[in-house]
């Protein structure tokens, strides 16, 4: 069947197929191809992957809808959907610091593979400084492993062989100097590299495992001795912290996606189609990478898949095509990360940093460039410290102050009132529940693992670098929330302090959707809801956050460009206005709009009043008193 490249182009533009391209893509980003699959190694594949699934669905999915919701409302970032709660301003900058700390060691382990791709191809595998150790007092020899491969080159400490740390610092400062500018222009060059991406990974996954897969390899998925990890609460904890990460909620991408990719789609459904799809991606990624080794002792060590991917190619004597092939599909993967990290801080520049907002993301890049290069001077131990303990203390504080704030200060009524706006239909129970049960969850494993680490004596049999930076990273946290706090109580316009604390935990004026008439609508239906009146139902236009008209809505009829850009047309403010108040009445007053039912629906003030009024010289009914003002056209308060 003929397909014109018109129509093919048309197909392709259409909302949801875009925006769930940019979720494939994301799926398959480091959460999938790299740390699920090394907490796979670590804590046993099919117990944690199980645990994995169910963290998500009972946390991750109700926050993905939360997110998703106030981003697509709001059309804000991280930090201005706060506009909501002031108060609780800092959170949103939490946010952006969990992003920026995140891509410090996404950049090292990027750059690692890289420089691998690189040396692979050169020099092929074994690399020819690993084949041989000499044993002192010893006249034979023997072949390293992938793990001491690895400590003596690019992982060496920096005093011991500088000139591998001078050659991956070269790559860090490379990519992290090349990449922002895909940023610096307009948003849909950023999706079209996502479109491509998440394709490309797939495949390269499927042609990878179905022609050097070893099946033996699957037998170490499940183990039946890693049981007993359940009860060890790091398994518990680093599947929860894992469940945001890889749900996209961790560092504001999902609140700025819901203005920019997902902005037209339904939050429902979205929801559940992003967490499904890196579900999916998560538990291919482990099979993936168990059915590539098929040895029984994995490595644990931040750079697993690396040194998996290089045990294989050296005991099953694999092609040097293959290892540079998984190398290629982990660059790529890190790309699509470091892509979903980058964009919430690059756009909060671009919204507050004014017409300089360039030079502020150059700014934050270089500083993430510096920590890149600091942690990769620390070796394995310092970019462990920020994955494991850092980042995950800070998910949870920014999680458990997010959901807390908008559920008791926000207020769950009016939250919930706001999502069915947005879907036009009422909200599951199951959603209502899992924001209730979510803060709970998240601070009782939190408190779990922590003090069960802290009363570990072993630990501090060492120097207790991990338990100060616990403390410090939560003070850290508090402090960024407490200082946004001041500021914003501060702003704000009353007289004395104590009004000026309790404006700032009520939504400011600049709060909720952009479109005047969406906002509109919306204003109507809170009214409404506070006066106890019967709601009616507004279903927005597809494309109305936008300003794009949907692709449902054009004819089918419609051959040629000209003749289709004659179709478009705006919504109509006095057609819609008119019909939301036709609406209104006749739920609010049905007895006097069926009455008359077959004369014009005229809001004149004569007109109805002698129609269904009896006024007398004296006095007006109390009913008139009351129905008439909403009629008119000049009362403020009228919902419709």
């Amino acid at each position: 069947m003929f397909i014109s490249s018109y129509k093919l182009k048309t197909w392709l533009n259409w909302p949801p197929v875009c925006a769930h391209l940019c979720t494939f893509a994301v799926a398959f980003s480091f959460s999938s191809t790299w740390q699920v699959p090394r907490d796979a190694f670590r804590y046993g594949g099919l117990v944690y992957a199980f645990l994995l699934t169910v963290a998500i669905v009972v946390v991750a999915l109700p926050i993905t809808l939360l997110q998703l919701a106030i981003g697509q409302l709001s059309q804000q970032d991280a930090v201005g959907v706060w506009k909501a709660v002031p108060f609780f301003k800092g959170v949103g900058y939490v946010r952006l610091l969990i992003s920026m700390l995140a891509l410090v060691y996404t950049s090292v382990y990027v750059s690692l593979t890289f420089t691998y791709l690189l040396y692979t191809v050169s020099n092929s595998i074994p690399f020819w400084e690993c084949q041989y150790i000499v044993v002192p007092d010893d006249d034979e020899t023997y072949i390293a492993n992938a793990t001491s491969c690895f400590n003596e080159t690019f992982l060496a400490p920096v005093s011991e062989k500088p000139e591998y740390y001078v050659a991956v610092s070269l790559v860090i400062i490379v990519l992290s100097t090349l990449l922002p500018f895909t940023l610096f222009g307009p948003f849909k060059f950023m999706k079209r590299i996502l479109y491509v991406l998440g394709p490309i990974i797939f495949i390269l996954g499927i042609v990878i495992i179905s022609c050097i897969g070893d099946g033996n390899g699957l037998t170490t998925f499940y183990n039946s001795s890693e049981i007993r990890n359940m009860v060890n609460p790091s398994i518990w904890y680093r599947a929860l912290i894992q469940a945001l990460l890889t749900s996209q909620t961790a560092n504001g991408y999902l609140i700025l996606a819901g203005d920019s990719i997902y902005t037209n789609t339904d939050v429902h459904w979205t929801s559940l189609i992003f967490t499904g799809t890196n579900v999916a991606a998560f538990w291919f990624g482990s099979i993936f990478w168990h059915g590539l080794t098929s040895g029984v002792d994995h490595d644990t060590s931040p750079v697993a898949v690396l040194v998996e991917t290089y045990k294989a190619a050296v005991e099953r004597e694999l092609n040097t095509a293959w290892p540079i092939l998984i190398f290629i599909l982990l660059l790529l993967s890190g790309t699509v990360t470091m892509l979903t990290l980058l964009y919430p801080v690059f756009d909060h520049c671009r919204r507050f940093g004014g017409p300089k907002w360039r030079y502020i993301a150059i700014a934050c890049s270089l500083v993430s460039v510096g920590g890149a290069l600091a942690a990769l001077g620390g070796g394995l131990t310092a970019l462990s410290a920020i994955e494991d303990v850092v980042v995950p203390l800070l998910i949870s504080v920014a999680t458990i102050a997010e959901v807390l704030a908008f559920q008791l200060i926000y207020g769950r009524k009016t939250l919930v009132e706001d999502v069915e706006f947005l879907n036009g239909k009422p909200l599951a129970n199951y959603w209502i529940i899992g924001w209730f049960v979510t803060p709970g969850i998240v601070l009782a494993f939190t408190m779990w693992w922590t003090v069960t680490w802290l009363i570990d004596d072993t630990k501090w049999q060492e120097s207790p670098w991990e338990a100060i930076l616990i403390v410090a990273t939560f003070s850290t946290a508090v402090v960024i929330i407490v200082i946004f706090a001041a500021i914003s109580v501060a702003k704000q316009m009353q007289y004395d302090a104590l009004s000026k604390l309790q404006a700032s935990f009520r939504p400011s004026r600049h709060w909720g959707p952009r479109d005047p008439i969406v906002h509109y609508y919306w204003l109507a239906r809170r009214e409404e809801s506070e006066r106890n009146l019967p709601r009616t139902s507004y279903r927005r236009q597809l494309g109305q956050f936008s300003g794009n008209i949907s692709f449902g809505h054009i004819s089918s009829t419609v051959s040629s460009k000209t003749s289709l850009e004659n179709k478009k047309r705006s919504n109509s403010d006095d057609w819609m206005y008119t019909e939301y108040r036709r609406k209104y009445l006749e739920q609010t007053y049905p007895e006097i709009i069926q009455h008359n039912k077959k004369r014009s629906l005229s809001l004149d003030y004569s007109t109805v009043m002698k129609a269904n009024f009896v006024i007398t010289d004296v006095h007006i009914t109390r009913e008139v008193t009351n129905i008439v003002p909403e009629l008119n056209n000049n009362n403020p308060n009228v919902p419709g």
